[in-house]
């Protein structure tokens, strides 16, 4: 079985690149004076407040640190400190509407162990990108009949994971048609598969929750226009990067999303992984340095569009979200106790469940106690919210 879900090498501009003055960041030790600044910045960088003239004191600070200034250095970080009073809050831009799309049939596979499952492999355009992904349905559809849809938005980015499919597989059993886009910049499978001597992969580059959004919108589409499918609604099941990049579907879709199931989601609180890496914290989004290369202010636009609980306001419906216990503590964790809070505040219907003994994967190991535990939530979840097709 593949487990490669857990991925935190992803970036949106390739990674390959450090923004002067982060070289080696995570094995120097901060002074006094950057230490107070990076005390202080976490709360309204995490508020989503401006904070621009203060981080670019703090990147100026870590430039002259590298070239041997040390006091200039702890001056530019007094002066960021300095810079922290009477904030306004960064602009939450409004959505764009989704992208359409229709799908073209590439191939169908077979599932040995689900002969009564169709699955193919179907790709569409996202704007100028063209996507590849899966589509599952019953052989026998039931006549006249529109089936209730799921969307899976896989881990990682490596592609869909093909020992998942029993899953998937067994909600198609239920009543349900399933989709599953590989997103931009990911081949289509974890285990490469040739199609007529070809690997296919999605155009473009992985972009942490930003046109994986578009992907998952403009695929929904496509579903929509099959006769077989309920129009303009769907629930969401997704697993760590391809939860976090499910709830920013549904926060998008509103009142189109009618369930959401979401399984250890990385990235809900962008703000705080990226605090993270400032303060020499866990290093949970190694392309930070990459990603840090972009102008200031546009980093933390950044992380507006892509935070989950400042778009919270725009979920609709209900929400199960899953945490593995066994790793409790970690920034997923913290991440979800924002969130959670900001639901709670705001009024939103949600489960948070910690799954004992789970550990990020837990999910994709479908017969280990944590999976049967957290599906059997799952079901009677979906049987009251968003039920198959009896």
């Amino acid at each position: 079985m593949l487990v490669l879900s857990l991925f935190f090498c992803l970036c949106a501009y390739c990674g390959d690149t450090v923004r002067p003055g982060l070289e080696g960041i995570e094995h120097s030790q901060p002074s006094q004076e950057e230490a107070a600044f990076l005390a202080a910045v976490g709360k309204p960088l995490m508020d989503g407040l401006d904070v621009t003239e203060a981080m670019q004191a703090w990147f100026d600070g870590r430039l002259l640190e590298t070239q041997q200034k040390p006091d200039q250095a702890k001056a530019k970080w007094s002066e960021a400190l300095s810079k922290l009073d009477n904030l306004k809050p960064l602009p939450v831009a409004p959505f764009e509407p989704a992208p359409d799309a229709t799908f073209t049939k590439v191939a169908h596979l077979t599932l040995r162990r689900h002969p009564e499952v169709a699955f193919h492999v179907v790709t569409w355009k996202c704007g100028t990108i063209t996507e590849y992904g899966v589509l599952m349905f019953p052989r026998r559809l039931k006549e006249n009949a529109r089936y209730p849809l799921i969307l899976y938005c896989h881990g990682a980015a490596f592609g869909i994971p093909l020992s998942f499919s029993d899953f998937l597989a067994n909600m198609v059993k239920q009543g349900y048609v399933v989709i599953a886009p590989a997103m931009r910049g990911e081949p289509l499978f974890q285990t490469d598969l040739n199609f007529k001597g070809k690997i296919l992969k999605c155009d473009g580059e992985i972009e942490n929750l930003d046109g994986e959004v578009d992907d998952c919108l403009s695929m929904l589409a496509a579903a929509w226009k099959l006769p077989y499918v309920r129009p303009n609604e769907f629930a969401m099941l997704g697993h760590s990067f391809g939860a976090g990049v499910g709830l920013l579907t549904a926060a998008r879709a509103g009142a189109q999303a009618k369930a959401v199931v979401s399984y250890d989601a990385w990235l809900v609180n962008p703000q705080r992984y990226y605090w993270d890496r400032m303060r020499r914290g866990p290093r949970n989004w190694d392309s930070w340095e990459d990603y840090c290369n972009q102008p200031v202010q546009q980093q933390l636009l950044g992380l507006v569009k892509r935070s989950v609980i400042l778009h919270a306001d725009k979920l609709q419906c209900p929400m199960l979200l899953f945490m593995g216990g066994a790793y409790n503590g970690s920034v997923f964790h913290q991440s979800h106790a924002d969130f959670t809070a900001r639901l709670t505040q705001l009024g939103k219907p949600f489960e948070y469940v910690l799954v004992p003994g789970g550990d990020h994967n837990f999910v994709l190991r479908l017969l280990s106690a944590p999976a049967l535990f957290a599906r059997e939530q799952q079901n009677a979840f979906l049987e009251k919210h968003y039920p198959p097709l009896h």
